[in-house]
């Protein structure tokens, strides 16, 4: 028997609800919109820098991706977890947009296969925005929740360096603690194209009880050494400015 669904409606942009005990649907299913000020900082970005392709890894269900389409000429959105890169595509589908391009699959350091957390325990049953990409190497060092690991979905892990998507002019990442691994696998594309960068960092309680090798200042100072200024900060989020192509108004 087919599942049937709530759908809202946010803004011109229509959202399934499937569980509305989830973090980020129950915010949809009561008419609020998940990450308002970052949605409302980028569109800023676009309308004054009249930017042309925005890059979304990590995008979830494109709660951020879905509403930007409407203002820019391009969006690629990056989704690693399998039902969840389901649910994106479903909104895709009841939206009509034509101007993204959606991958199903994890951005880091490297080419190799990945897992997930559970997706029954507690933490992520009604947090799927909280999915954690788990490889053998963070099973082996005991990192990133891996003792409530799960081998039931998998996935790739691919370089952005070595995928076919160029041109983009503003970047969102939001990939739980993979921040790392995220730059050193797209450093060439970054130096190339010199977008504009906004990161979720984890703070540095997280990052110990996580046990990443990585500080958040290691990360902040990655990317300023790839000729970047930080501009701002909001919580977790860090907003970076390409110094040499924004240096009349930094």
């Amino acid at each position: 028997m087919k599942n049937i669904y709530k759908t809202v409606n946010i803004n011109e942009i229509k959202y399934i609800i499937k569980n509305d005990n989830d973090l980020i649907q129950k915010f949809l299913h009561d008419k609020k919109q998940w990450n308002n000020s970052i949605l409302i900082t980028i569109g800023q970005l676009i309308k004054k820098f009249n930017l042309k392709h925005f890059l979304n890894i990590g995008c979830h269900i494109g709660t951020v991706a879905l509403p930007l389409c409407k203002y820019i000429d391009k969006v690629t959105a990056i989704e690693a977890y399998p039902p969840t890169f389901k649910h994106l595509e479903e909104h895709i589908k009841i939206n009509n947009i034509k101007n993204i391009q959606a991958f199903n699959l994890a951005i880091g350091d490297e080419n190799k296969k990945i897992y997930f957390l559970n997706d029954k325990n507690i933490r992520i049953r009604n947090n799927t925005g909280g999915m954690h990409v788990i490889t053998e190497d963070d099973i082996s060092n005991k990192r990133l929740s891996s003792d409530i690991h799960s081998k039931k979905y998998s996935n790739e892990m691919k370089k952005l360096d070595d995928l076919n998507i160029s041109n983009f002019d503003i970047l969102l990442a939001d990939v739980e603690g993979k921040e790392y691994e995220l730059l050193k696998g797209a450093t060439n594309k970054i130096k190339m194209h010199k977008p504009i960068i906004i990161m979720e960092i984890w703070n540095n309680n997280k990052r110990n009880i996580e046990r990443m090798q990585t500080t958040t200042d290691e990360i902040i100072n990655y990317i300023i050494n790839l000729g970047y200024k930080l501009t701002k900060q909001f919580g977790d989020n860090y907003i970076f400015f390409p110094k040499e192509k924004f240096k009349n108004l930094l």
